[in-house]
Protein backbone atom coordinates (compact mmCIF):
# COMPACT_ATOMS: atom_id res chain seq x y z
CA UNK A 1 0.00 0.00 0.00
CA UNK A 2 1.55 3.49 -0.70
CA UNK A 3 1.63 5.68 1.79
CA UNK A 4 -0.29 8.82 1.96
CA UNK A 5 1.65 12.11 0.73
CA UNK A 6 0.95 15.17 3.33
CA UNK A 7 2.35 18.31 3.28
CA UNK A 8 2.83 20.12 6.71
CA UNK A 9 3.22 24.40 6.19
CA UNK A 10 3.86 26.14 9.13
CA UNK A 11 6.86 29.43 8.90
CA UNK A 12 8.20 28.17 11.77
CA UNK A 13 10.93 25.77 11.41
CA UNK A 14 11.44 24.30 14.69
CA UNK A 15 7.51 23.25 15.03
CA UNK A 16 7.61 22.58 11.21
CA UNK A 17 10.61 19.93 11.46
CA UNK A 18 9.09 18.56 14.71
CA UNK A 19 5.67 17.93 13.15
CA UNK A 20 7.84 16.33 10.21
CA UNK A 21 9.49 14.17 12.12
CA UNK A 22 6.47 12.90 14.13
CA UNK A 23 4.73 11.98 10.92
CA UNK A 24 7.79 11.16 8.82
CA UNK A 25 7.22 7.14 10.18
CA UNK A 26 3.86 6.37 8.67
CA UNK A 27 3.31 9.18 5.68
CA UNK A 28 5.63 10.89 2.61
CA UNK A 29 6.26 14.10 4.17
CA UNK A 30 6.77 17.39 1.83
CA UNK A 31 6.77 20.80 3.99
CA UNK A 32 6.55 24.23 2.95
CA UNK A 33 7.63 27.27 5.28
CA UNK A 34 4.93 29.99 3.31
CA UNK A 35 1.65 30.67 1.31
CA UNK A 36 3.48 30.91 -1.23
CA UNK A 37 5.88 28.38 -1.28
CA UNK A 38 2.49 26.41 -1.04
CA UNK A 39 1.14 27.74 -4.08
CA UNK A 40 4.34 26.74 -5.74
CA UNK A 41 3.43 22.99 -4.61
CA UNK A 42 1.24 20.60 -7.14
CA UNK A 43 -1.52 20.91 -4.49
CA UNK A 44 -3.70 17.75 -6.63
CA UNK A 45 -0.73 15.45 -5.57
CA UNK A 46 -1.14 15.86 -1.60
CA UNK A 47 -3.98 13.59 0.02
CA UNK A 48 -3.71 15.76 3.29
CA UNK A 49 -2.54 19.30 4.40
CA UNK A 50 -1.46 20.07 7.87
CA UNK A 51 -1.48 23.72 8.11
CA UNK A 52 -0.74 26.95 10.44
CA UNK A 53 -3.27 29.81 10.86
CA UNK A 54 -0.42 33.06 10.60
CA UNK A 55 2.05 32.90 7.91
CA UNK A 56 3.61 36.49 7.43
CA UNK A 57 2.64 36.31 3.73
CA UNK A 58 -1.22 35.31 4.38
CA UNK A 59 -2.87 33.01 6.35
CA UNK A 60 -3.23 29.05 6.58
CA UNK A 61 -7.71 30.06 6.78
CA UNK A 62 -7.48 31.37 3.34
CA UNK A 63 -5.42 28.40 1.85
CA UNK A 64 -7.44 25.56 2.98
CA UNK A 65 -10.12 27.44 1.11
CA UNK A 66 -7.88 27.74 -2.14
CA UNK A 67 -6.66 23.90 -1.23
CA UNK A 68 -10.51 22.89 -0.73
CA UNK A 69 -11.83 25.04 -4.20
CA UNK A 70 -8.75 23.67 -6.29
CA UNK A 71 -9.17 19.75 -4.68
CA UNK A 72 -12.40 19.79 -2.60
CA UNK A 73 -11.67 15.81 -1.28
CA UNK A 74 -7.93 17.18 -0.20
CA UNK A 75 -8.28 16.74 3.87
CA UNK A 76 -7.06 19.60 5.65
CA UNK A 77 -6.17 19.52 9.00
CA UNK A 78 -5.49 23.41 10.67
CA UNK A 79 -2.79 23.75 13.94
CA UNK A 80 -2.66 27.08 15.48
CA UNK A 81 -1.53 28.51 18.23
CA UNK A 82 -4.80 30.97 18.47
CA UNK A 83 -6.69 28.75 21.19
CA UNK A 84 -10.58 30.79 20.23
CA UNK A 85 -14.05 29.96 19.32
CA UNK A 86 -13.26 32.66 16.39
CA UNK A 87 -10.33 30.85 15.04
CA UNK A 88 -12.23 27.29 15.45
CA UNK A 89 -15.30 28.67 13.44
CA UNK A 90 -13.14 30.17 10.50
CA UNK A 91 -11.56 26.96 10.17
CA UNK A 92 -14.11 24.28 9.34
CA UNK A 93 -16.01 27.46 7.73
CA UNK A 94 -13.00 26.77 5.16
CA UNK A 95 -13.67 23.51 5.05
CA UNK A 96 -11.39 22.33 6.87
CA UNK A 97 -12.02 18.71 8.37
CA UNK A 98 -10.04 18.94 11.77
CA UNK A 99 -8.35 20.99 14.27
CA UNK A 100 -5.90 20.91 16.62
CA UNK A 101 -4.61 23.63 18.68
CA UNK A 102 -0.71 23.85 18.64
CA UNK A 103 0.12 22.74 21.99
CA UNK A 104 -1.98 20.06 21.50
CA UNK A 105 0.09 18.87 17.99
CA UNK A 106 3.10 18.82 19.41
CA UNK A 107 2.51 17.37 23.05
CA UNK A 108 0.11 14.32 21.21
CA UNK A 109 1.47 10.80 20.67
CA UNK A 110 2.63 10.73 16.71
CA UNK A 111 0.56 7.29 16.16
CA UNK A 112 -2.50 9.34 17.30
CA UNK A 113 -2.03 12.21 15.00
CA UNK A 114 -1.17 10.22 12.56
CA UNK A 115 -4.27 8.14 12.97
CA UNK A 116 -6.20 11.23 12.71
CA UNK A 117 -5.05 12.28 9.45
CA UNK A 118 -5.52 8.85 8.00
CA UNK A 119 -9.01 8.59 9.18
CA UNK A 120 -9.89 11.35 7.83
CA UNK A 121 -8.53 11.09 4.73
CA UNK A 122 -10.57 7.40 4.50
CA UNK A 123 -13.87 9.89 5.60
CA UNK A 124 -13.08 11.76 2.68
CA UNK A 125 -12.73 9.09 0.76
CA UNK A 126 -15.84 7.26 1.74
CA UNK A 127 -17.88 10.35 1.53
CA UNK A 128 -16.52 10.98 -1.96
CA UNK A 129 -17.68 7.18 -3.05
CA UNK A 130 -21.04 8.23 -1.30
CA UNK A 131 -21.43 11.46 -3.37
CA UNK A 132 -20.41 9.45 -6.90
CA UNK A 133 -23.20 6.82 -5.78
CA UNK A 134 -25.64 9.06 -5.18
CA UNK A 135 -25.24 10.89 -8.51
CA UNK A 136 -25.17 7.61 -10.28
CA UNK A 137 -28.02 6.35 -8.98
CA UNK A 138 -30.05 9.96 -10.02
CA UNK A 139 -28.91 9.59 -13.11
CA UNK A 140 -29.71 6.00 -13.56
CA UNK A 141 -33.42 6.64 -12.40
CA UNK A 142 -33.32 9.72 -15.04
CA UNK A 143 -32.32 7.43 -17.71
CA UNK A 144 -34.92 4.80 -16.19
CA UNK A 145 -37.96 7.42 -16.64
CA UNK A 146 -37.03 8.20 -19.77
CA UNK A 147 -35.17 5.73 -22.13
CA UNK A 148 -36.93 2.53 -20.74
CA UNK A 149 -41.10 4.30 -19.68
CA UNK A 150 -40.88 6.16 -23.16
CA UNK A 151 -40.37 3.08 -25.37
CA UNK A 152 -43.11 1.44 -23.88
CA UNK A 153 -46.04 4.07 -23.86
CA UNK A 154 -44.94 3.92 -27.61
CA UNK A 155 -45.42 0.23 -27.65
CA UNK A 156 -48.36 0.55 -26.31
CA UNK A 157 -49.57 3.20 -28.74
CA UNK A 158 -49.03 0.98 -31.67
CA UNK A 159 -50.76 -1.91 -30.01
CA UNK A 160 -54.14 0.27 -29.53
CA UNK A 161 -53.91 1.14 -32.99
CA UNK A 162 -53.89 -2.37 -34.10
CA UNK A 163 -56.68 -3.35 -32.12
CA UNK A 164 -58.55 -0.28 -33.53
CA UNK A 165 -58.41 -1.14 -37.18
CA UNK A 166 -58.57 -4.29 -38.69
CA UNK A 167 -56.80 -3.47 -41.99
CA UNK A 168 -54.12 -6.18 -43.11
CA UNK A 169 -51.45 -3.95 -44.39
CA UNK A 170 -51.71 -2.12 -41.74
CA UNK A 171 -51.89 -4.18 -39.23
CA UNK A 172 -48.52 -6.12 -40.67
CA UNK A 173 -46.52 -2.88 -40.88
CA UNK A 174 -47.17 -1.86 -36.79
CA UNK A 175 -46.49 -4.96 -35.73
CA UNK A 176 -43.20 -4.69 -37.68
CA UNK A 177 -42.21 -0.99 -36.08
CA UNK A 178 -43.65 -3.27 -32.73
CA UNK A 179 -40.87 -5.51 -33.06
CA UNK A 180 -38.33 -3.24 -34.02
CA UNK A 181 -39.43 -0.69 -31.40
CA UNK A 182 -39.09 -4.20 -28.65
CA UNK A 183 -35.56 -5.45 -30.03
CA UNK A 184 -33.91 -1.92 -29.62
CA UNK A 185 -35.52 -1.51 -26.05
CA UNK A 186 -34.16 -5.36 -25.33
CA UNK A 187 -30.90 -4.22 -26.90
CA UNK A 188 -31.38 -1.19 -24.14
CA UNK A 189 -31.62 -3.19 -21.35
CA UNK A 190 -28.90 -5.69 -22.03
CA UNK A 191 -26.54 -3.09 -22.25
CA UNK A 192 -27.21 -1.11 -19.31
CA UNK A 193 -27.78 -4.65 -16.98
CA UNK A 194 -24.14 -5.76 -18.55
CA UNK A 195 -22.68 -1.82 -17.61
CA UNK A 196 -23.99 -2.30 -14.09
CA UNK A 197 -22.21 -5.58 -13.76
CA UNK A 198 -19.13 -4.48 -15.38
CA UNK A 199 -18.93 -1.11 -13.00
CA UNK A 200 -20.38 -3.46 -9.81
CA UNK A 201 -16.99 -6.23 -10.31
CA UNK A 202 -19.60 -8.89 -10.83
CA UNK A 203 -18.33 -9.50 -14.18
CA UNK A 204 -15.03 -11.29 -14.85
CA UNK A 205 -12.67 -11.85 -17.50
CA UNK A 206 -11.38 -15.21 -18.95
CA UNK A 207 -8.25 -14.29 -19.28
CA UNK A 208 -5.60 -16.30 -21.84
CA UNK A 209 -2.64 -15.29 -23.96
CA UNK A 210 -3.54 -14.60 -27.36
CA UNK A 211 -2.31 -12.28 -30.44
CA UNK A 212 -4.59 -8.86 -30.76
CA UNK A 213 -4.54 -9.68 -34.39
CA UNK A 214 -6.71 -12.80 -34.14
CA UNK A 215 -9.80 -10.68 -32.49
CA UNK A 216 -8.72 -7.72 -35.13
CA UNK A 217 -9.23 -9.70 -38.31
CA UNK A 218 -12.65 -12.08 -36.81
CA UNK A 219 -14.60 -8.32 -36.18
CA UNK A 220 -12.99 -6.93 -39.47
CA UNK A 221 -14.51 -9.98 -41.38
CA UNK A 222 -17.75 -10.22 -39.98
CA UNK A 223 -18.32 -6.32 -40.30
CA UNK A 224 -17.19 -6.41 -43.75
CA UNK A 225 -20.61 -6.71 -44.84
CA UNK A 226 -22.56 -3.30 -42.85
CA UNK A 227 -19.59 -1.22 -44.41
CA UNK A 228 -20.22 -2.33 -48.25
CA UNK A 229 -23.70 -1.72 -47.50
CA UNK A 230 -22.46 1.87 -47.32
CA UNK A 231 -19.88 1.57 -49.39
CA UNK A 232 -17.10 2.19 -47.35
CA UNK A 233 -14.07 0.15 -47.69
CA UNK A 234 -11.91 -1.31 -44.35
CA UNK A 235 -8.24 -1.32 -44.59
CA UNK A 236 -6.18 -2.95 -42.40
CA UNK A 237 -2.15 -2.50 -41.12
CA UNK A 238 -1.58 -5.04 -39.18
CA UNK A 239 1.61 -5.35 -37.51
CA UNK A 240 2.77 -9.36 -37.24
CA UNK A 241 5.51 -8.80 -34.63
CA UNK A 242 3.22 -6.85 -31.53
CA UNK A 243 3.09 -8.45 -28.32
CA UNK A 244 0.80 -11.11 -27.50
CA UNK A 245 -1.47 -9.64 -24.76
CA UNK A 246 -3.47 -11.71 -21.88
CA UNK A 247 -7.42 -10.98 -21.89
CA UNK A 248 -10.88 -12.24 -22.77
CA UNK A 249 -10.63 -12.76 -26.24
CA UNK A 250 -14.94 -12.50 -26.41
CA UNK A 251 -14.49 -9.11 -24.36
CA UNK A 252 -11.90 -7.62 -26.91
CA UNK A 253 -13.95 -8.83 -29.72
CA UNK A 254 -17.21 -6.88 -27.29
CA UNK A 255 -15.09 -3.54 -27.93
CA UNK A 256 -13.36 -4.49 -31.52
CA UNK A 257 -17.16 -4.60 -32.66
CA UNK A 258 -18.68 -1.69 -31.10
CA UNK A 259 -15.95 0.74 -31.89
CA UNK A 260 -15.78 -0.71 -35.58
CA UNK A 261 -19.51 -0.63 -35.63
CA UNK A 262 -19.29 3.23 -34.37
CA UNK A 263 -16.66 3.86 -37.25
CA UNK A 264 -18.87 2.58 -40.12
CA UNK A 265 -21.96 4.52 -38.71
CA UNK A 266 -20.29 7.48 -38.76
CA UNK A 267 -18.98 7.52 -42.35
CA UNK A 268 -20.27 8.55 -45.14
CA UNK A 269 -21.03 6.55 -48.19
CA UNK A 270 -17.24 6.55 -49.90
CA UNK A 271 -15.86 6.87 -47.05
CA UNK A 272 -12.95 4.53 -45.76
CA UNK A 273 -12.53 2.72 -41.90
CA UNK A 274 -8.63 1.67 -41.87
CA UNK A 275 -7.61 -0.11 -38.51
CA UNK A 276 -3.94 -0.53 -37.49
CA UNK A 277 -2.27 -2.69 -34.83
CA UNK A 278 1.05 -1.75 -33.28
CA UNK A 279 3.71 -2.32 -30.44
CA UNK A 280 3.54 0.55 -27.76
CA UNK A 281 5.05 1.03 -24.82
CA UNK A 282 3.10 3.49 -22.28
CA UNK A 283 4.09 4.32 -18.68
CA UNK A 284 7.11 2.04 -19.06
CA UNK A 285 4.96 -0.96 -20.13
CA UNK A 286 5.01 -3.21 -23.22
CA UNK A 287 1.85 -4.05 -24.95
CA UNK A 288 0.25 -2.86 -28.18
CA UNK A 289 -2.74 -1.54 -29.14
CA UNK A 290 -5.50 -1.64 -31.98
CA UNK A 291 -6.36 1.66 -33.59
CA UNK A 292 -9.71 2.38 -35.51
CA UNK A 293 -9.64 5.65 -37.57
CA UNK A 294 -12.74 6.58 -39.84
CA UNK A 295 -13.36 9.97 -42.19
CA UNK A 296 -16.15 10.11 -40.97
CA UNK A 297 -18.65 13.41 -39.56
CA UNK A 298 -15.81 13.94 -36.40
CA UNK A 299 -16.85 14.60 -33.02
CA UNK A 300 -17.22 18.28 -31.61
CA UNK A 301 -14.85 19.31 -29.11
CA UNK A 302 -16.83 20.00 -26.29
CA UNK A 303 -18.58 16.04 -27.09
CA UNK A 304 -14.84 14.91 -26.91
CA UNK A 305 -14.34 14.33 -23.34
CA UNK A 306 -18.06 12.98 -22.81
CA UNK A 307 -18.29 10.31 -25.53
CA UNK A 308 -17.26 7.54 -22.45
CA UNK A 309 -19.79 8.51 -19.67
CA UNK A 310 -22.06 6.36 -19.83
CA UNK A 311 -25.77 7.25 -21.47
CA UNK A 312 -24.19 10.35 -23.12
CA UNK A 313 -25.09 10.52 -26.84
CA UNK A 314 -23.98 13.00 -28.89
CA UNK A 315 -25.63 15.80 -30.88
CA UNK A 316 -24.48 14.01 -34.18
CA UNK A 317 -26.48 10.66 -36.02
CA UNK A 318 -25.41 8.07 -38.24
CA UNK A 319 -25.28 9.17 -41.55
CA UNK A 320 -28.06 6.64 -42.35
CA UNK A 321 -29.96 8.56 -39.05
CA UNK A 322 -28.58 5.84 -37.03
CA UNK A 323 -28.56 6.26 -33.35
CA UNK A 324 -27.62 4.19 -30.16
CA UNK A 325 -27.57 3.39 -26.57
CA UNK A 326 -24.94 5.64 -25.04
CA UNK A 327 -23.74 3.01 -23.13
CA UNK A 328 -21.52 1.24 -26.13
CA UNK A 329 -18.10 3.25 -25.43
CA UNK A 330 -18.80 2.91 -21.23
CA UNK A 331 -19.21 -0.38 -21.15
CA UNK A 332 -15.61 -0.67 -23.86
CA UNK A 333 -13.99 1.85 -21.31
CA UNK A 334 -15.18 -0.77 -18.56
CA UNK A 335 -14.00 -3.57 -20.23
CA UNK A 336 -10.44 -1.76 -21.04
CA UNK A 337 -10.39 -1.13 -17.47
CA UNK A 338 -10.28 -4.73 -16.61
CA UNK A 339 -7.94 -5.34 -18.83
CA UNK A 340 -5.32 -2.96 -17.10
CA UNK A 341 -5.51 -1.14 -20.74
CA UNK A 342 -6.56 2.54 -21.78
CA UNK A 343 -8.99 3.59 -24.43
CA UNK A 344 -8.48 6.57 -26.24
CA UNK A 345 -10.48 8.97 -28.38
CA UNK A 346 -8.86 12.00 -30.95
CA UNK A 347 -11.38 13.73 -33.27
CA UNK A 348 -12.24 16.80 -35.28
CA UNK A 349 -15.31 17.70 -36.72
CA UNK A 350 -15.67 16.54 -40.19
CA UNK A 351 -12.43 14.94 -40.36
CA UNK A 352 -13.18 11.69 -38.56
CA UNK A 353 -12.30 9.99 -35.53
CA UNK A 354 -9.18 7.92 -34.36
CA UNK A 355 -9.59 5.33 -31.21
CA UNK A 356 -6.80 3.77 -29.53
CA UNK A 357 -7.63 0.76 -27.16
CA UNK A 358 -4.33 -0.20 -25.75
CA UNK A 359 -3.38 -3.55 -23.68
CA UNK A 360 -0.48 -4.61 -22.00
CA UNK A 361 1.31 -7.44 -22.81
CA UNK A 362 1.27 -10.63 -21.48
CA UNK A 363 4.46 -10.59 -19.53
CA UNK A 364 3.58 -8.17 -17.07
CA UNK A 365 2.13 -9.92 -14.76
CA UNK A 366 5.01 -12.36 -14.57
CA UNK A 367 7.44 -9.84 -14.28
CA UNK A 368 5.41 -7.44 -11.96
CA UNK A 369 3.86 -10.55 -9.90
CA UNK A 370 1.01 -8.81 -9.01
CA UNK A 371 -2.80 -8.77 -10.36
CA UNK A 372 -3.09 -7.49 -13.83
CA UNK A 373 -5.93 -5.35 -13.92
CA UNK A 374 -3.41 -3.18 -11.54
CA UNK A 375 -0.59 -2.94 -13.79
CA UNK A 376 -1.05 0.05 -15.60
CA UNK A 377 -1.58 1.69 -12.58
CA UNK A 378 1.56 0.09 -10.53
CA UNK A 379 3.70 1.73 -13.39
CA UNK A 380 2.52 5.28 -12.66
CA UNK A 381 2.77 4.82 -9.17
CA UNK A 382 -0.69 4.20 -8.09
CA UNK A 383 -1.10 1.03 -7.07
CA UNK A 384 -4.50 0.90 -4.41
Amino acid sequence: MNRLHVLVADDETIIRRKVCLMLEPRFQIDQAESVASVHKKPLNCYDAFVLDIMFPDGNGIDLCRAIKQSNPHSTVLISSSMETVDAWNDAFAAGADGYLEKRELLNLNPRKIALMIENLVERNRLRRQAEELNRRQAELLSVLSHDVRAPFQALLGTIELIRRTNEPSFTAEKIETLYQCAKDHLGFINSLLELLRLESGASGLRRMSLDLNLPVNQCTQSLRVLAEAKNISIETDLHLDIPKIQGDLGRIAQVLNNLLTNAIKFTPSGGTVKIVTRSHVENGIAGAYVRVADSGVGIKPEDLQKIFQRFYRGRARGTQGESGTGLGLAICKEIMQLHGGSLEAESREQHGTVITAWFPSDTVEKDCGCDYSKAKRLATGFAN
